[in-house]
C-alpha cells in the first residue's frame, strides 16, 4: 500500500474529528469514478493514451486540482443565513469545505498558480 502524504495517526485524528471510525468507501469510490470520467487516460477503452508515466501523473494532478478547486460539489453546500434572491445555499468546492480557499477558482487561476512539489512523492 502506498501513502500519498501524512501518517496513519493523522488520518485517524481527522476521522475522529469528523465523527467517523473508517473512511467512507462510497465517497472514495465516487471520487475515483469522477476522476476516471474527467481523465481519459484512466478509462479502460479509450483512444486517449499516455505512454509516459509523467504525462499520466501530470494529467491526474490537473484533474485533482480542477476537482478540488474549480468544481462545486452539491453535497458540500451550506444553507445561507439569509437567502440572496432565490439562492438559499452557498455552493462550495472541496477546497472551500476544508478551509484552503474561500472562492471557487477558475481553471485559468489554477493553471497560473505556482505549485510547490510534494516532498512525499518520489
Amino acid at each position: 500500500m502506498e501513502r500519498a502524504a501524512g501518517s496513519q495517526r493523522r488520518v485517524n485524528q481527522e476521522l475522529a474529528s469528523l465523527g467517523h471510525n473508517t473512511p467512507n468507501t462510497s465517497a472514495v469510490e465516487r471520487h475515483n469514478g469522477t476522476a476516471r470520467r474527467m481523465n481519459p487516460h484512466q478509462v479502460r477503452r479509450s483512444l486517449a493514451f499516455a505512454r509516459l508515466p509523467h504525462v499520466r501523473q501530470t494529467v491526474s494532478d490537473l484533474v485533482n486540482g480542477i476537482y478540488n478547486f474549480c468544481r462545486v460539489n452539491r453535497s458540500l453546500r451550506v444553507k445561507l443565513d439569509e437567502p440572496v434572491r432565490r439562492r438559499q445555499y452557498a455552493q462550495r468546492t472541496p477546497a472551500m469545505a476544508i478551509g484552503i480557499t474561500d472562492t471557487v477558482w477558475s481553471v485559468l487561476r489554477l493553471l497560473g498558480t505556482v505549485v510547490v512539489p510534494n516532498p512525499c512523492r518520489s
